[in-house]
């Protein structure tokens, strides 16, 4: 039953699919990133350092290392997403600690 749901998928056209969303997920998280530095800039506001910091290392650096390690370095697929899970969760850290951490103004 699910061959033939599977069956008029082009593959290719999927693969493209998702090549351009992880680059639109990087684009937005640089966004993102730069808004909230912005931010820090303004207000010189510290927990605003680290959630721009979390989240470059949750949006950004695991697109750029899948392109490097995966795609130029032929790195195993699971080292890479090894590497990118760490650098994700050390980005939810920095933005967990940087919504909880209190002001000093």
């Amino acid at each position: 039953m699910l061959d033939a749901v599977l069956q008029p998928i082009d593959l290719d056209a999927l693969r493209t699919v998702r090549q351009a969303s992880e680059a639109l997920i990087v684009l937005m998280g640089l966004g993102i990133s730069y808004v909230a530095y912005t931010a820090y800039r303004q207000n010189q506001s510290r927990p605003m350092l680290y959630i721009a910091a979390g989240f470059v290392l949750v949006l950004f650096v695991p697109g750029v290392l899948a392109v490097t390690l995966f795609l130029v370095l032929n790195v195993p697929a699971p080292v890479v997403n090894s590497i990118s899970q760490f650098s994700e969760v050390a980005g939810l850290g920095l933005i967990l600690y940087g919504l909880w951490a209190p002001r000093r103004d």
